[in-house]
């Protein structure tokens, strides 16, 4: 008699060994169709540089771009653009004093094979003195909402943030997977 009719349960769990190191051999590479557009800039030494040097917390996996210009992460391709600088939104809606308001426009495209999800709250904005803030609530004619778009579909809308008026760069901060490092950097002032 063989050894494999001997140890059945062992060789059950054998085979089940083999056939998850096959699976994962098979499927083993990583998904990096994210990073893309300017995030990857790295020296002979394997240092990542960066294209906005004066910005604080830079990251790895960051991608930096100038507002026009497309940032892919996570299988979603982002623009932001016509970004604009308004004190009053609305006779109802003002900035509070020594703010203003930045306006931009997004529009997203899903790259992926996968349904991705969006959501307005995917956006941040980092001011010059280093805070990091969350959208406002304010009435645009097209604003952003939240959804899921499948492979290749498409979302647009405004977003809209309340900063201080101050000297030097403000960035908007995009980061659409929470379980994920990567984000897109849009350097806006």
């Amino acid at each position: 008699m063989s050894w494999f009719k001997k140890h059945k349960i062992l060789t059950v769990i054998l085979a089940f060994i083999v056939i998850a190191v096959i699976a994962s051999a098979a499927g083993g590479g990583s998904d990096n169709s994210g990073n893309n557009s300017g995030g990857e800039n790295n020296t002979a030494s394997g240092e990542k540089t960066y294209r906005f040097d004066d910005r604080a917390d830079k990251q790895p996996k960051d991608v930096e771009v100038l507002p026009s210009e497309a940032a892919t992460v996570d299988g979603v391709k982002m623009t932001l653009s016509n970004v604009v600088y308004k004190t009053t939104i609305s006779e109802f809606e003002q900035a509070g004093s020594g703010k203003t308001y930045v306006i931009a426009d997004v529009a997203l495209e899903n790259t992926s094979n996968e349904t991705k999800p969006y959501n307005v709250f995917d956006f941040r904005i980092q001011t010059a003195e280093g805070q990091v803030l969350d959208g406002a609530f304010a009435t645009v004619d097209n604003s952003l909402s939240s959804g899921d778009m499948v492979a290749g579909g498409k979302a647009s809308g405004q977003i809209v943030f309340e900063v201080p008026v101050e000297e030097g760069h403000q960035y908007v901060i995009w980061k659409p997977n929470g379980f994920n490092a990567d984000r897109a950097i849009v350097q806006v002032k």
